[in-house]
């Protein structure tokens, strides 16, 4: 099945990146992840290939949340794209922005010993190498057997910090690691990444071919980082929007109620989130939301997805060929959607039966 075709018609006219350059806003909550969406708003930018009517876009993803392995498997089940094909082809790069910064690299992942292991093999603080003893067996005296254990191994392992060594002499193109929660460090990681990806197609090099830029839970920086202003996170984002090769930042914050009400006092990650999100909401051209039902779980829906569009930009840029659908675009849209296990997503009207 083609790309395209795994997006719901309904949801078509506002996965598609607007005509103008443009930083669209993408919302969600713990209960309705967002992460179909996502892949989505990959399967339109990616799927216009050379010769056609459109060069498409380069995709540059940034994650804080989710690593590669993720997203390559949600893009493959729910999209049916092959980022590792992309990746090879310079039409989309993968930047790690959790790996390096939330994950403890130097703990053995397998192969260590546990707790009863230490304990049982110690003795006087020095480990005791256990071997096998000989057994009585019963038959006739004299007759003995050796006692079976565990094989003792060949060779010693290789430590997980001399692997990940090894590994990161190696870069992988495409593919790219923040290790600092420094924001110039970020700018120049992610803008590094897009002037890797190639502008030109193959068709027609006349032809200039944009990027998109996804920042999937930039927000969790805030937390990471207190002292990080949500102004300076939206500078960032500002700045790379004005770079030149770059035409649309699709940004993806977390909306829940716990985050952005304020409690009594307010606490400081509660309102830098709430400035973020509103500063974002003030700058983006377009606004998808995705929260679970208002009435509690449903069988057959996942939950709501509304869509708002701008009339008038942060940069105060009139889009008057929309303003024939100011009426619906200030009132927004709504629709329900359900998420299956293959990967497909079914969008409906509320109270119809729905498409897929």
């Amino acid at each position: 099945m083609p790309p395209f075709t795994r997006i719901p018609p309904l949801l078509q006219p506002y996965l598609q990146l607007p005509r103008e350059d443009s930083i669209l806003l993408l919302t969600s909550t713990l209960g309705a992840t967002a992460n179909w969406l996502i892949t989505r708003f990959l399967c339109d930018a990616l799927s216009n290939q050379d010769g056609g009517d459109a060069p498409g876009h380069n995709v540059v993803l940034a994650s804080w949340m989710r690593e590669y392995d993720f997203w390559r498997q949600e893009a493959r089940k729910g999209a049916g794209l092959d980022l590792e094909r992309l990746k090879k082809e310079g039409r989309f790069a993968f930047v790690d922005g959790l790996s390096e910064l939330c994950l403890d690299s130097n703990v053995p992942q397998n192969g260590g010993l546990t707790s009863n292991d230490t304990t049982s093999g110690r003795a006087g603080g020095a480990l005791v190498q256990r071997t096998p003893s000989s057994l009585p067996l019963r038959g006739p005296p004299g007759r003995i057997i050796p006692a079976k254990g565990p094989p003792q191994p060949a060779t010693q392992p290789v430590s997980p910090a001399k692997i990940q060594s090894t590994s990161a002499s190696r870069p992988t193109p495409g593919h790219h690691t923040l290790k600092s929660l420094d924001l110039a460090q970020l700018k120049a990681t992610i803008a590094s990444a897009v002037s890797l990806l190639p502008t030109t197609t193959l068709s027609d090099t006349s032809v200039q071919r944009k990027t998109l830029i996804v920042l999937d839970n930039a927000d969790l920086l805030l937390a990471l980082n207190p002292t990080l202003d949500p102004s300076a996170l939206t500078s960032l984002i500002l700045a790379l929007h004005s770079l030149p090769s770059i035409s649309h930042i699709l940004a993806h914050v977390q909306a829940d109620s716990p985050l952005l009400g304020l409690s009594q006092p307010p606490q400081p990650l509660e309102i830098a989130q709430h400035n973020l999100v509103v500063k974002l909401g003030h700058m983006s051209r377009r606004i998808l939301g995705v929260r679970v039902l208002d009435t509690g779980v449903a069988r057959d829906v996942s939950g709501v997805i509304r869509v708002t569009e701008q009339k008038i930009g942060w940069s105060d840029l009139g889009l008057e060929e929309d303003e024939k659908n100011s009426g619906e675009s200030e009132n927004g849209k709504e629709f329900l959607y359900q998420v299956k296990g293959d990967g497909s997503v079914r969008v409906f009207e509320r109270g119809a039966g729905g498409e897929g």
